[in-house]
C-alpha cells in the first residue's frame, strides 16, 4: 500500500520539521511505502478578514520586529540565512517528497499515486488557517483517509467553521488527534470513534534520534532556553536560575528579545543540533510543545512557561497542558515570577514512572496506526 502524508513541513520551525520527519521515518521503518505530499499553502484572506481575525496586529508586530533586527548587526542576517539553509539541508537529506503540487487538479491527480492518505501532526487543523487540503478534501472515495495526531491548537473552533469541518471529518476512515481537547471538538462534530495519540516525534526511539542528532561543541553544564513567545518576563526567570545554579546559558533564538540577552546565542542551529542541545542540557526552559517532548524523551529537567494567557482565544496552551497532565507533571508549568528558589532537588526524579506511562501511550498509538493501516490494506485488497 502506497501512503501519501499531508502535513506542515515548510515552516522553519524545529517541531514542525521534526514531526514530519518522524512520521515518515516511523512508517518506513515499519515497511510502508510513503512520501510527503509536497504542498505549500498559499493563503489569500482578504484584508478585512485579517483585521477581523487579529492577524493584522500580528503582522504589524512582526514587521516592527523585523525592522528591529536591522539594529542587531549584519552577522544576524547571515546566521539566519545559515539556519534556513540548515533546515533546507535537513529536509532534502531526510524527507522524501512527491513533485510539487499546488492546484486542485494537481492535488486530485495524487489519487492515482496513492492508496491511502494520512494527514499528519502539528497544528494543521488550526481554524485560524483553515485549509481543506489538510483535511484531505481532495481525496476520492476509492482511497483511504486517516488522521494521525493533528492538532486544532485551540480549545474551541468558531461556530462559523463547524459545518465545513464536520463535512470533512465525517469522510475519514479513521480519526485520531493529539490532544484531549481536539477529541472533544471532534466528538461534537462526528459519531466516529476518536483516538488520542502521541506526537509522531515520540514514535521514534532514543536510538533513532541519536542517529541523526549533532552534539553541541560545549563542555560543562548549561541551561538551554528555547522560547517561541517574546515575553520579557521569561528572562527574569532565566537570570534567577543562572545565578542560583551558576550554569552557563545557551539560547536557541526564535524571537527578538532572545537576541538581546547576554548569553551564548546559537542563531544558526540546525534541526539535528536542536535535538543534541536538548539531550545534553542540564536544564531546559521553554514554552514550546516540542521543547517539552524532546526534554521528556531524553529525561531532562525542564520547566515550561505559559506562552499565552488562558483567556486568549488564540491560546495554544492546551497541547502542553495535555502532555503534562497525562504524566502528572503539572508543576513543571510555571508563571514567570516563580523559580526564585530553584535547587538541585527540584529536578524531575520520577522518570521511571513517567516513562512507564509514556511507553504505554506510545504503544497504544503505534497499535492504532499499524492496526489501522493493516485493516485498511485488507479492505483495499
Amino acid at each position: 500500500m502506497k501512503i501519501g502524508i499531508v502535513t506542515w513541513f515548510h515552516y522553519k520551525n524545529y517541531g514542525t520539521v521534526l514531526q514530519a520527519y518522524a512520521l515518515q521515518s516511523f512508517l518506513k521503518n515499519n515497511g510502508y511505502s510513503c512520501v510527503l505530499v509536497n504542498y505549500v499553502p498559499i493563503y489569500t484572506k482578504s484584508f478585512y478578514k485579517k483585521v477581523k481575525s487579529g492577524n493584522l496586529k500580528n503582522r504589524i508586530i512582526g514587521k516592527i520586529e523585523s525592522n528591529c533586527f536591522k539594529f542587531l548587526g549584519s552577522n544576524i542576517k547571515e546566521r539566519l540565512i545559515e539556519r534556513n539553509k540548515a533546515f533546507e539541508n535537513f529536509i532534502a537529506k531526510n524527507i522524501d517528497f512527491t513533485p510539487k503540487v499546488q492546484t486542485s487538479n494537481e492535488l486530485f491527480k495524487l489519487n492515482e499515486m496513492f492508496d491511502c492518505f494520512i494527514c499528519g501532526s502539528d497544528q494543521i487543523w488550526n481554524p485560524e488557517n483553515l485549509n481543506g487540503v489538510y483535511y484531505l478534501n481532495f481525496v476520492n472515495e476509492k482511497n483511504k483517509k486517516i488522521s494521525y495526531a493533528p492538532s486544532f491548537g485551540v480549545s474551541h473552533i468558531p461556530t462559523s467553521k463547524e459545518k465545513e469541518i464536520r463535512q470533512w471529518v465525517n469522510k475519514f476512515d479513521r480519526l485520531s488527534v493529539r490532544e484531549e481537547k481536539g477529541a472533544s471538538i471532534l466528538k461534537s462534530l462526528t459519531q466516529k470513534d476518536i483516538e488520542v495519540v502521541v506526537d509522531p516525534t515520540l514514535l521514534l526511539s532514543n536510538a533513532d534520534w541519536e542517529q541523526i542528532l549533532v552534539n553541541p561543541n560545549f563542555h560543562g553544564d548549561y541551561i538551554l532556553c528555547y522560547f517561541l513567545g517574546d515575553r520579557k518576563e521569561y528572562w527574569k526567570a532565566v537570570h534567577n536560575l543562572q545565578k542560583m545554579t551558576t550554569y552557563k546559558v545557551i539560547i536557541i533564538p526564535a524571537r527578538f528579545n532572545s537576541y538581546l540577552q547576554k548569553y551564548e546565542i546559537r542563531t544558526s542551529t540546525s534541526p539535528e543540533e536542536f535535538i543534541g542541545l536538548i539531550k545534553n542540557a542540564k536544564l531546559v526552559l521553554t514554552d514550546s510543545f516540542h521543547g517539552v517532548i524532546f526534554s521528556l524523551k531524553f529525561e531532562k529537567d525542564f520547566y515550561v512557561f505559559k506562552r499565552f494567557k488562558d483567556k486568549d482565544k488564540r491560546s495554544q496552551n492546551s497541547r502542553i497542558y495535555n502532555i503534562l497532565k497525562m504524566l502528572n507533571l503539572e508543576e513543571r508549568l510555571i508563571d514567570c515570577n516563580i523559580l526564585k528558589d530553584y535547587k538541585g532537588n527540584h529536578c524531575i526524579d520520577n522518570y521511571e514512572e513517567i516513562n512507564k506511562v509514556l511507553s504505554e501511550k506510545i504503544e497504544d498509538s503505534i497499535a492504532f496506526l499499524t492496526n489501522t493501516l493493516n485493516d485498511l490494506e485488507k479492505d483495499k485488497g
